[in-house]
């Protein structure tokens, strides 16, 4: 009985789980993505600017560079995030959408 209270606990709106969920702009500045990626002016020149990510790849297209960014450019020198957990990506990938 107690599991399926807490269980209730966790799935409701406003729950700790849900505010541990990651944030996509929260995560990219904890990756260091703006020491190499420019936004709005600011960040770094050493790859392409992340204004207008979102019109210009397709979500998929945004999983796999953050995932395997050697397999959409192969001189990148981005570091490949596939270990970050599925959550996280997913987190960056709505995030980088969001940008168009």
């Amino acid at each position: 009985m107690l599991g399926l209270a807490l269980a209730l606990v966790l799935a409701s709106p406003g729950s700790r789980a849900q505010a541990q969920e990651p944030q996509g702009a929260e995560l990219a500045g904890r990756l260091g993505c703006l020491a190499c990626h420019a936004l709005t002016g600011q960040g770094g020149q050493l790859a392409a600017p992340l204004d207008g990510v979102g019109a210009r790849l397709t979500p998929r297209e945004l999983g796999l560079s953050i995932a395997y960014p050697r397999q959409r450019h192969s001189r990148a020198k981005m570091p490949s995030y596939a270990y970050l957990p599925l959550m996280e990506q997913a987190a960056l990938v709505k995030f980088l959408e969001s940008l168009k």
